[in-house]
């Protein structure tokens, strides 16, 4: 489950986040020592077409703290985006299971 809401990203800026995740087994921050990789995508809602991935093992996703996931997209990137509602997925991957979450959505302005 997060917690709040992702506020709109520009086109035209370097796209910094920062999402608390709580298990809804107990309702404290998920634990995040078996993930070995973080994916998080943007996709057009009606073709369901990922127009943006982004990944931990690619440098752009970190886990600073339990619960904690900080993303960084690059302006050069962003500006590839079409502004409009994109719905944002995160995939955790451990070495044996991959866990999604529907994020909800994102606006992407310029």
């Amino acid at each position: 489950m997060l917690d709040g809401s992702i506020p709109p990203a520009s086109i035209y800026s370097t796209w910094v986040e920062t999402v608390e995740v709580w298990s809804i087994d107990n309702d404290t921050l998920y634990d995040f020592s078996g993930v070995v990789d973080v994916i998080l995508r943007l996709q057009d809602q009606l073709s369901r077409f990922d127009e943006l991935i982004i990944t931990m093992r690619g440098g752009s996703i970190t886990l600073p703290a339990p619960g904690i996931v900080q993303w960084r997209v690059e302006a050069p990137a962003m500006f590839a985006l079409r502004p409009k509602l994109y719905k944002l997925i995160m995939v955790f991957q451990t070495d044996t299971d991959i866990t999604s979450l529907i994020l909800g959505t994102v606006s992407v302005v310029e």
